[in-house]
């Protein structure tokens, strides 16, 4: 990753981060242990799933498939595509 997209990411993660430490705060003045214990693993669970989608690399499809796929379904007589 180029240092360029690390600043951009990094400015991503804290505008993601900023809202749910803002109504954190809020809550720890006024809510049962509980909310605040559940609001902090809706937190964990959105951030983790940002950081792994961050790390799964696209893979194209493979087009000779596609193709082959396509052209099967294409040909096919009319009582087979039902």
């Amino acid at each position: 990753m180029k240092t360029f997209d690390r600043i951009w990411t990094a400015l991503a993660v804290v505008l993601m981060v900023l809202p749910f430490v803002a109504v954190g705060y809020e809550l720890l003045k006024s809510e049962s242990p509980l909310t605040i214990a559940v609001f902090a693993v809706m937190g964990a669970l959105l951030f983790g799933t940002f950081i792994l989608g961050m790390r799964v690399k696209p893979k194209a499809p493979d087009d000779a498939q596609d193709a082959e796929a396509e052209s099967a379904q294409v040909h096919s007589p009319v009582e087979t595509r039902r």
